[in-house]
Formats: C-alpha cells, structure tokens, sequence
C-alpha cells in the first residue's frame, strides 16, 4: 500500500513541476547580452495563473501568468557587468553579460560574414577574441497570417571558432564600440540577403500604399499552407530542370573535367571580352567548360595551395588535375578554393571550370583575383582559357522567393524581438529596392518602418542608423539617371525628415566589380559614429560629412552650395566631380566647380535659368566633397532658388 501511495506521490509530483514549467522566446539564452541602465524586459509562457519567479544577482522578482499563460516581467536598471546567472522558475541562463545591445537588419551587405573579409583583415581577425563580444543570427522565417511572438536564436561569443560566421559589419562595429565604451557589447542580426523594404515593413504601414493593397488581400495572407504548396510544386519544376541538364551535358557524361583528358576540338576563348556567354537578350544558358594549364615548380609540387577563380555566373565546380577543389551554388561569392596535400605536380597541371549558366548571360566578372598561391608565390591565371559547351538550355524555372512578400520578414524575424531592450538599430537595405518603382516610394517606405519599428519598441526616440548605398558598377562619363542615386537620396532624406536618424555613408567605399563590397571596417565605424551621435549624445566629434543645406543662384551666375552646420569643415579643393546642374527641361549638365571656405562655387554659363543642382548621382560616382575629418558627403539632388 505504501509503494502504491508513493507512486501516486512521485506522480502528483511530477504533473505539479511539468505543470510549473515556463517557456521563454528564443532570443533567452546561454551567453545573451541585456541592455544595461533601462528596465530589463523578461517574458515567455506558462500555465495560465502559474507563479513566475526570476533570480538575477541574488534577487528575485515574481509574477503571475494571465488566463492565457503569458506573463512579463520588468527587472530595475542595472549597469553594465556579468558574468550573472540568470533564472526563471526552472530554466536557467548561464553567463549572461549587461551592457548594450544592438539590433542589426538588412539584405546580403549586413549579412556578408567575416569568411568573407579575410583577405582584407586575416590578421586583424585571427589575432582577436573577445568574452565581451556576444552575437547571434536570427535563423530564416517568414508568415503572412499574422506577427508571431518567438524567434530562433543562439547566441555566440567573438572567438576564432565562432567569429568567421559574424556579419562582417557587426563585428567591426561591436568591436570599436566595446574597445570604447568598456561593456558587453551584445549585437542581434536579423537580415536576409536580397530582401527588400516591404518584406521587412509591417502590414498596418504597407496599406498606405496602394501597390500593396491588392497583395496584402490575396491567398497568401489567408491561407497558411499557400506557402509549402508552392515551394513543392517550384521544387518539382527544379529537380526536373537539373535532372535535364545532366541527362543533357555532354561533358557530364564524357567526363570532360578528367586530368589529361583531349581537348584539341575546344575553342580558345577570351572569357572577359569574347561573346562565349551571350548576350544580355540572348544568353547561353547551360553548362560550359573551361580549360587552361599552368606550370608549377618540383620544388612546390604537392605542396598545399589556394586557387582563386574570381566570381562566376552563376554556379561552379573547379577541378585542378581531376579533383574537384571547390564548388558555388551562385554568382556572389568570391571563389577562394584550398587545393589539397599532393594535388599538384610538378610541370604542368590541369584546371578545369564546370560552370552552370542557369538564367541571364553568364561571366567571368573581371578585375577579381584569378590565380593559384603556392607557399607565398602567386601563379597568375591566363584570361584564355579553352571552352566548350556541354549542353544549352532554356532558362530555369522561375520560383517564388517568399522572404521577398511584403510583411513575412517583420511577422517572423522583428515582431518576435520587439520587448528586448536595445541601444539602437542599424539598418542596411535598399539593393533590392532600386527599380523604377521601388527607388520612387522608398523614402515613404523608409520612414514608416522607422516609425513602426519604434513603436514596437515603445521608444519614440530609438536610435536608427542608415547605411547609405554603396558605389557599384561602371563609372558614367556623362549624367545619367539611377535608381541606385534615387534610393541614396531618399536615404539622406528620411534623416532629415525623423529625429533621431543618422546616415552612415558608403558612396567612396564600394567595388564597382562587386556588389558586396569588402571594406566593412570603415563603414563600421561610420556607423560608430553616428550611433555615438545618437545613442550616447556625443557631439564633440563630427559624425558625418557634408550635408547640403541649400543652392543659391547669385547675380553673378554662380550657384553657391551651402552645408548644414556640424557636418564639418570642407576640405578644400580646386576642382570637384560630378557636379550636374539642369535647367527647366531636366537636362542635366557637368560643370565646374570648387571649393571656397565652408561653401562650393559651382559655375553656371548655361543661358537658361538653372533650377536643379545633383551631386555624385550615378551608380558609381565620383567622390569628391570631404570634410577635414576624412568623411564623405552624401550624394544629392535639390532645388536651386535665386538669391
């Protein structure tokens, strides 16, 4: 009878303790970062009415869950420190640090990782660690249905295991800032490459504009199941496109990336400046290969190496002497391939590119590195290489990419982080946004996501870094309309219309050849600066360059060009670039101008009236106004009023 009444016991027990668990969001976890010196938010899940009992540094705050099993809780300020336990109920966090945290969004230029720097910073990277660098990557969510409350989230610290999959910009940006203000720097990246605005805008701001309006009342905000039926069905079309290619490719079956194997039908081909791909209206899609041998020394011969092939479109697999050394599911990343231990051979050995052409006319972008590194010795690539088609085929079936549908990012990958306090908000976006259409309404777009992202975080005044569009593409000789310039002014333009809002230039940072460009490092600490600004109300320093404040037609046909106080001093200059002035037929011109104190002189002969002024608005401009502290104005486009 006793053993019976001690199981009812144990089992009494056990419902009583599975009945008293909580439940926390995903962003609680082991090594988290909490913000220092505002009350700190702590919520979750539990039986409806249960005792929720939190212990931080000895002390404990108790609450009770509603009807519906949420409860929340608000611990004191606290000041920077850790490392502290903290607990709630019976779940238990371990090494959890209070100092500033910081939320990062965006598309493929805050997401590109450290991995991908390393040539620029390796021994920067590699000779740094740091306990009081926390981050972590929200994981990959969309919904239409409705904003959900939980995340995926796992929080890192800045070691050498860790830290190559750190955005690249994060990790400079916390590292200045620890190294400044002493304190756990904690930093959330929730961003999706080539994502645009609206995905990330919630569904109350997207009404506003009409082009939303019929998508937001289609089946895909209705039905939950729209989704995965698509995605099996897109999936079907692909592994059928796939299946095609290799029951196609000539050189799959014939084995044309084997060592030694004959080649005297291929033709020569120039890969950068010879028409093997196509052209842009009619493409070779399909499989191409390509061939070319360079000679190695005995002295290096099996000795371990790094084959670097540039960026391809779109997709690779490199051999060197038949061994597959690499392989690129699409164009972006750079090819940096690690050769193995008794690979090579002394003479000459054999590379061979399988590369996939699945839609758009397929390249080798030029200008990037195309070479074989032995033990400190560079083996530079020849641009003719030997080619030969393996098979061509239409273009792959098109899918739907659901990160891109307006909302689902900010249900799945914001919504869920809105109660965790944070110091401030970076925000680098607008690539996918330059089209006719979306480059004309971003500087609206923009401002209702600052504005919503605050009120979810119930804070008026949260700090928003812009980080304005890097330069990309060929330089124009002449003036050119862009979307690209378009969403740049619509960037400098929401800081001027929202308080609080600070821009983080990158128009003398970018890579024409390269969408993603490397330099993350000063960018990073344009944004130091700005959120310095911002954040920690530091005006001693200037966080900006220029911003233009007004053009004036004098009597004597000069425009006067005038900057807003406290975005420094110009720097002085005899000739500036990529100045444009238009009179009432929108036509743009080049003309000449300079430096004159704190103002540009800018020399107008036109015979009519001038009405528009433009600097730097192309793809790629020029850059040519600084301030004596280094920073670069923003592009821009006003109007010009007469004196």
């Amino acid at each position: 009878m006793k053993k019976v009444f001690f199981i009812l016991e144990s089992l009494l027990l056990c419902a009583i303790i599975c009945r008293a668990e909580v439940k926390l969001p995903g962003i609680f976890s082991d090594r988290m970062v909490l913000q220092r010196e505002v009350p700190i938010p702590i919520w979750g899940w539990a039986e409806p009415k249960e005792t929720v009992t939190v212990t931080i540094d000895g002390k404990q705050y108790r609450t009770q869950a509603s009807q519906t099993g949420e409860w929340s809780i608000k611990l004191p300020k606290y000041k920077a420190g850790g490392p502290y336990e903290l607990k709630v109920n019976q779940l238990v966090m371990q090494d959890v640090y209070i100092g500033d945290v910081y939320l990062c969004s965006g598309q493929s230029n805050m997401e590109l990782t450290v991995k991908r720097v390393m040539d620029k910073y390796k021994d920067e990277i590699l000779s740094y660690e740091n306990n009081l660098i926390r981050y972590t990557k929200t994981k990959y969510a969309y919904n239409f249905i409705e904003p959900q409350d939980n995340s995926e989230n796992v929080w890192k610290i800045c070691t050498q295991e860790n830290v190559l999959d750190f955005a690249a910009l994060c990790y400079f940006f916390a590292k200045e800032m620890q190294t400044e203000k002493g304190v756990a720097v904690g930093i959330i990246n929730s961003s999706w490459g080539g994502t645009p605005i609206a995905a990330w805008s919630t569904r109350h701001s997207l009404e506003k504009h009409k082009n939303f309006q019929a998508k937001l009342a289609s089946g895909l905000y209705s039905n939950p199941d729209y989704p995965d039926s698509v995605k099996r069905a897109d999936k079907m079309l692909a592994d059928q496109w796939n299946r095609q290619q290799l029951e196609k490719d000539l050189g799959y079956k014939g084995k044309w990336t084997q060592d030694n194997f004959e080649d005297s039908d291929w033709e020569q081909t120039e890969v950068f400046n010879s028409n093997w791909g196509g052209s842009w209206d009619k493409p070779v899609n399909g499989v191409h290969y390509f061939r070319q041998r360079i000679n190695i020394p005995s002295e290096l011969a099996g000795k371990k190496a790094t084959l670097r092939v540039g960026t391809l479109k779109d997709a690779d697999a490199t051999y060197i002497n038949g061994v597959c050394v690499g392989r690129t599911g699409y164009q972006y990343p750079p090819r940096i391939y690690q050769v193995p231990t008794g690979t090579l051979r002394a003479g000459e050995n054999e590379i061979v590119i399988r590369l996939l052409s699945s839609k758009g006319s397929p390249f080798f972008v030029k200008g990037k590195p195309y070479q074989l590194e032995i033990e400190g010795k560079t083996f530079p690539l020849s641009s003719l290489w030997k080619h030969k088609i393996g098979c061509i085929l239409p273009s792959a079936p098109s899918s739907r990419s659901f990160q891109n549908e307006p909302a689902g990012l900010y249900n799945s990958m914001i919504h869920p982080l809105r109660n965790y306090s944070i110091r401030g908000i970076i925000w680098y976006q607008g690539e996918s946004d330059t089209g006719p259409d979306g480059s004309k309404q971003y500087e609206s777009m923009l401002v209702n996501l600052i504005n919503d992202w605050r009120t979810q975080w119930a804070n008026k005044k949260l700090p928003f870094v812009i980080v304005q569009l890097a330069n990309y593409q060929q330089r124009s000789n002449k003036p050119m309309e862009s979307g690209v310039a378009q969403v740049r002014e619509a960037q400098r333009r929401v800081t001027l219309r929202l308080k609080n809002t600070g821009l983080a230039t990158a128009i003398d940072l970018g890579e024409s050849n390269d969408i993603h460009p490397l330099n993350k490092k000063d960018l990073a600490h344009r944004c130091v600066l700005q959120m310095n600004r911002l954040a920690f109300n530091k005006t001693d320093q200037v966080a900006e360059g220029p911003m233009v404040e007004k053009a004036e037609l004098k009597g004597n046909g000069q425009i006067i060009i005038s900057f807003t106080k406290g975005t420094g001093s110009l720097k002085q200059a005899k000739a500036l670039e990529g100045i444009a002035v238009s009179g009432k037929d929108g036509k743009y011109k080049f003309v000449e101008a300079y430096t004159e104190g704190n103002q540009i002189i800018v020399k107008w002969n036109g015979q009519e009236e001038p009405t528009s002024i433009r600097y730097a608005w192309e793809n790629n401009p020029p850059s040519s106004i600084y301030n004596t502290d280094g920073l670069p104005a923003s592009s821009f486009q006003i109007p010009i009023s007469k004196n």
